[in-house]
């Protein structure tokens, strides 16, 4: 999709085909979406981004991350999950990804912690995580000390600053590649797909932990970086489909 732009289900095709599926797989992935809330259809045989959607708020997260953080003084929100079952697999992995999404790390078994390091307020944090699909049964709390120590490792954060390298020296070469007028190609709109869709995924599972303990973060230069990288690939997207 192409934020408030409608798109025909030629054009999704289309688009489709760039990435290297079937238009049968996307017609039956246009479907599932409608049917999930994640798009809506203005007109018939057009589609477009449901704004309201949960799905469609995570995507954007990554806008305002920078607003998001505040100043640590070394407390902590806490998960216990020991209520939560994990015989039943799928529900445990959305709980899981629940926490993972607002930065929490397990520090030992059913004990999920981060650094209350965001400007959240308890219950804006615990209607987060409930959207998420954080089970009921879970136990939150903010705490003044732990007797556990988490250390900054258990969130592998050195990797993470270097995938925000990575992805921020590949937006950087495909910009390079496409100035202002340069016919696109199938091949350079898929890159431009990929990378963008790598930058907002690293950047929107961001623990945002505090810089005391992880030193600075590529984080930021990414964000610059990104809104332009979005508005080239899209003008090249649209110029390859014939779109106006």
């Amino acid at each position: 999709m192409a934020g408030d732009t409608a798109l025909t289900s030629v054009a999704l095709a289309q688009g489709g085909d760039i990435m290297g599926f079937k238009a049968g797989a996307v017609r039956v992935a246009v479907s599932r979406l409608s049917t999930q809330g994640a798009i809506t259809s203005p007109r018939r045989g057009s589609w477009r981004l449901a704004e309201n959607a949960p799905w469609a708020r995570e995507q954007g997260r990554w806008r305002a991350l920078s607003e998001l953080l505040c100043p640590w003084r070394e407390d902590w929100w806490v998960a216990v999950t020991h209520q939560v079952s994990r015989s039943n697999r799928s529900g445990w992995r959305e709980h899981e990804r629940a926490l993972w999404q607002r930065g929490f790390a397990e520090v030992q078994r059913d004990l999920f912690v981060r650094p209350a390091n965001l400007s959240l307020s308890f219950s804006d944090l615990k209607q987060q995580l409930q959207a998420l699909g954080m089970a009921p049964q879970t136990v939150l709390l903010h705490a003044d000390q732990l007797s556990v120590t988490p250390r900054p490792g258990l969130w592998d954060f050195r990797r993470r600053h270097t995938l925000l390298e990575k992805v921020r020296d590949e937006m950087c070469r495909l910009l390079d590649q496409a100035p202002a007028g340069t016919a696109p190609d199938k091949v350079l709109c898929a890159r431009f797909l990929r990378v963008g869709r790598a930058a907002t995924k690293i950047l929107n599972t961001d623990p945002l932990l505090p810089e005391e303990w992880t030193g600075p973060s590529p984080r930021g230069e990414v964000i610059q970086l990104l809104p332009h990288f979005i508005s080239t690939g899209r003008t090249l997207w649209f110029r390859y489909m014939g779109i106006d």
